[in-house]
């Protein structure tokens, strides 16, 4: 999974907080203007600046730091291949593997290497036995498996270590939803939008569905508006969308965006079972 742009950027910025006392100001310099250039969401000039630091000074010890920063640049950049080879190269020396492990093993999902990330969340869990995210990840992982039973495993131990915790409440939802229990799954979603910590499009999406399957047509277009901006390229956002058109009777609408949920990915046979319902 993609986190936000506004995390991204909150994430690189730590990164970029440690202190360099005791390097070169050339070193300290591309970092600066790296810092600089992902503040203006100039992703290809701070990937340029950050490895231009590495070659000022090849044996600083922060360097570390600025492969995690530089694979985090390479992901949001969507190259993948690029990404995993800085995360690896960074897990030898930083000093906490949990968190490249953490970056890794979500861009092994986004390269759909799903065998490697369940090695990188087994390794995090075996570092950290509470890891409440881990077991949550690793839960959907176990369900694009079909192993539901493990899935649930993981999930109720997540629940056990931190009930309040935001992986806790969407490992709920998820179990909600595959039992159609969509008016639980809607309270799950709705409690971690009101909590009004990390809220992502995605929690808007997913409340967006729990609204179309309960019929509640007019909640779910208010939160597919607030979901828009970050589901852009999600298929499943313009589905949800043709769905809430199509019962508002907007049928050329509802059209248009099951073709476009169809043009991303979408599964096409439902995709055009749904654009034979909106002529």
């Amino acid at each position: 999974m993609v986190e936000p742009m506004n995390k991204f950027y909150t994430f690189l910025i730590f990164l970029f907080s440690i202190t360099f006392a005791s390097t070169a100001q050339t070193y300290e310099q591309w970092i600066g203007k790296s810092a600089d250039h992902i503040e203006r969401n100039r992703l290809d000039s701070a990937e340029y600046s950050l490895k231009k630091a590495i070659e000022t000074d090849p044996s600083n010890p922060n360097n570390t730091s600025l492969l995690m920063s530089l694979g985090v640049i390479q992901r949001e950049s969507g190259r993948y291949e690029d990404a995993y080879m800085t995360f690896t190269a960074a897990l030898t020396n930083y000093p906490d593997s949990k968190l490249v492990l953490h970056n890794r093993a979500a861009l092994l999902c986004d390269m759909e290497r799903y065998d490697e990330a369940m090695n990188d969340y087994n390794e995090i869990l075996r570092l950290d036995p509470s890891d409440v995210q881990a077991y949550y990840r690793r839960g959907i992982l176990h369900l694009e498996r079909k192993q539901r039973d493990l899935a649930e495993v993981d999930f109720r131990k997540a629940q056990q270590i931190d009930p309040d915790n935001m992986y806790s409440l969407l490992s709920k939802a998820l179990i909600y939803k595959l039992d159609d229990n969509w008016i639980e799954a809607e309270k799950m979603y709705s409690r971690l939008i009101d909590n009004g910590e990390n809220v992502t499009s995605a929690f808007y999406l997913n409340r967006a569905e729990c609204y179309v399957n309960t019929d509640q047509i007019f909640k779910a277009s208010a939160d597919l508006k607030s979901a828009e901006p970050g589901e852009r390229q999600n298929p499943y956002f313009y589905f949800l969308r043709g769905r809430v058109r199509l019962a508002q009777y907007d049928k050329l609408a509802a059209k248009a965006d099951f073709e476009k949920a169809k043009q991303l990915g979408y599964d096409p046979e439902i995709a055009d079972e749904w654009i034979k319902k909106a002529k």
